[in-house]
């Protein structure tokens, strides 16, 4: 009897453990193998009540129902599609048989009665829905807070009616719309891990249903059963997100490519907080820097200069791990509200991040680097052309005020002109004359030696 090949023991080993919340507690579950028309089952569960199924075809086997350890699984894993088979015995011993290398393997096993708790349930009708709903899960599920209070901030809710997944830990919201699913109601389920993991990654055929008790996800010949938690309150995420802000920010997508890489560098890393600086005053910048206590104190940023700002000049202060996971969830239009959560948003996505404390903001030097996005390296700024002249300091003074002076300083010219023509006719030597003609010429500043 096959049941089944190393490839799919490998699989169903990692899938299982990532169907746990956190790390796995008490002994792997048993793995049931299950044949009926023509169609072979394996299943194994988690003790929340997760249960994970692969089904492939088996024509050719009858109808049967095994318990097997789980430790089988992990001695006859492997990345090849060779075939695992049983050989049965005299009562529950049997031996389970493979190849591994080019050499055959064998082991003894001793099978599980089956009992009422190994009977698989009956699947409910699944319909299609896009394959994004896999990233949905996982998404909204890393977003999930790790423990529940009030409200059930550990699961993920899945609203039937406006067709969304809500994961929030309180802190951070995360809605991904734009699913048809075959039920009204909004469901809570675990927030898991499985959804992102490989095996599933590469599955375009995606089905998701209701049954009395759990909600089933379907990809390709996998089947996730998430218990639902008929108990939990769950917050009303949607209604946190700003209708309306006075300030809208349209990051470039060449912008957001090129700060994501920088984001991690900015001083202010080692703060537990991570906090960066989101200014939309002349322009759009995200600033950090490191405590003021700190010896080597440093103010650095970035400049969006392809991204665009719509609204009066906002400032918000965020954690730059929140910016970094919008930008790579291709959130690039930010809605900024004073003393409001600020709203990224992306196709059929939106990730709603409380503001920290304005305490940390980083203020506004004139003399702020800039770093472009394109290059976090520091640069001296350039010098201004000049062509040898050197260029005027200060501000320009006022051209009513130049004209004044220069009024006054020609009259006082003249008045000593006339005085030097009058000693000449008096017979004054001509040296003196042309020595005070020269002082004359100095103090207005219009010439040089003559």
């Amino acid at each position: 009897m096959t049941l089944f090949t190393r490839a799919v023991a490998q699989s169903v080993r990692l899938l299982l453990a990532r169907c746990v919340a956190g790390r796995p507690r008490g002994p792997a579950s048993p793995v049931v193998m299950q044949i009926r028309d023509g169609t072979r089952t394996l299943a194994a569960s988690t003790s929340e009540g997760v249960i994970l199924t692969h089904t492939a075809p088996a024509s050719e086997e009858p109808d049967d129902l095994l318990v097997l350890p789980a430790t089988v699984l992990a001695e006859v894993e492997g990345g090849t599609d060779e075939a695992v088979t049983l050989e049965r015995e005299a009562g529950l011993r049997g031996t389970v048989r493979w190849h591994c290398g080019g050499q055959p393997r064998a082991l003894p096993v001793e099978l599980i009665v089956p009992g009422r708790q190994h009977e698989l349930p009956a699947a409910p009708a699944l319909l299609p829905v896009p394959a994004r709903l896999l990233a949905a899960l996982h998404e909204c599920g890393r977003t999930a807070a790790r423990e529940s209070g009030r409200f059930a901030l550990s699961r993920v809710q899945i609203q039937g009616k406006p067709g969304r997944v809500v994961g929030t830990d309180g802190k951070v919201a995360l809605l991904w719309r734009g699913f048809d699913f075959p039920f009204p109601d909004d469901v809570l389920v675990p927030a898991l891990p499985v959804f992102g993991a490989r095996p599933l990654s590469r599955v375009t055929e995606v089905k998701i249903g209701r049954s009395a008790t759990h909600l089933v996800v379907g990809a390709g010949p996998w089947s996730v059963w998430l218990p639902a938690d008929a108990r939990g309150k769950y917050p009303d995420v949607a209604g946190v997100v700003p209708r309306s802000a006075r300030t809208t920010v349209v990051l470039d997508e060449s912008d957001a490519a090129a700060l994501l890489p920088v984001l991690p560098g900015l001083p202010g890393g080692d703060n537990e907080l991570r906090p960066v600086t989101l200014d939309t005053d002349n322009g759009v910048h995200v600033r950090g820097q490191t405590e003021r206590a700190e010896k080597d104190f440093e103010a650095r940023g970035v400049l969006l200069a392809h991204s665009t700002v719509s609204g009066p000049a906002a400032r918000a202060v965020l954690d730059r791990r929140v910016v970094a996971r919008a930008l790579s969830l291709g959130c690039h239009t930010l809605r900024l509200a004073p003393d409001k959560p600020v709203a990224f948003e992306g196709r059929d996505v939106t990730l709603v991040a409380a503001q920290l404390d304005p305490a940390l903001r980083v203020p506004l030097p004139a003399d702020a680097a800039h770093t472009p996005p394109t290059n976090p390296e520091r640069r001296q700024p350039m010098k201004p052309e000049t062509n040898g002249h050197t260029p005027p300091r200060g501000d320009p003074g006022d051209p009513l005020e130049l004209a004044e002076e220069l009024r006054a300083a020609l009259a006082d010219a003249a008045t000593k002109a006339a005085r030097l023509v009058a000693a000449l006719r008096q017979g004054k030597k001509e040296k003196k004359v042309l020595s005070a003609l020269m002082d004359n010429l100095k103090q207005l500043n219009l010439g040089g030696t003559p």
